[in-house]
């Protein structure tokens, strides 16, 4: 009995957790719409052009890979982060250069976007950064 009774509040834990992420999700989803919703059409082109702009600053540093970087990249059995670690140590001195030149152009187009939201988009932005490091543990630098 002791033990039914244990498997119950297990798998009852179990759903209620599942059901707390979904909802969590969803509530994402919404402050996403909405401030995505509120945004100028100028607003919205900055954001594409700044998603364009880390796609092709990813591509650049991409192509000056070796052959072992590659091999990382390819490998299937790391992990994001665990990829980023090895490919880390293995940047060459114009890689690191190119990679923190990269870093500054992307920090000066957020700062011109978050420049350009009013108040409550501010709020809404703020919002949704700070919920997008939150996955069980610290976000690695």
């Amino acid at each position: 009995m002791k033990k039914v009774l244990a498997y119950l509040m297990i798998l009852s834990f179990g759903v209620l957790s599942v059901c707390a992420q979904s909802e969590g999700r969803e509530e994402k989803r919404k402050i996403r719409k909405e401030f995505y919703e509120s945004l100028s059409e100028d607003q919205k082109e900055q954001l594409e052009h700044q998603k364009e702009l880390g796609r092709k600053n990813k591509e650049a540093l991409k192509a000056t890979f070796t052959e072992e970087q590659l091999t990382i990249v390819q490998n299937e059995d790391l992990s994001k982060k665990g990829k980023r670690k090895a490919l880390k140590a293995t940047l060459n001195e114009d890689q690191k250069a190119m990679k923190a030149s990269h870093k500054e152009v992307m920090r000066a187009e957020r700062s011109k976007f978050e420049a350009s939201l009013n108040e409550n988009q501010r709020q809404q932005y703020a919002e949704i950064k700070k919920r997008k490091g939150k996955k069980g543990h610290k976000k690695e630098r």
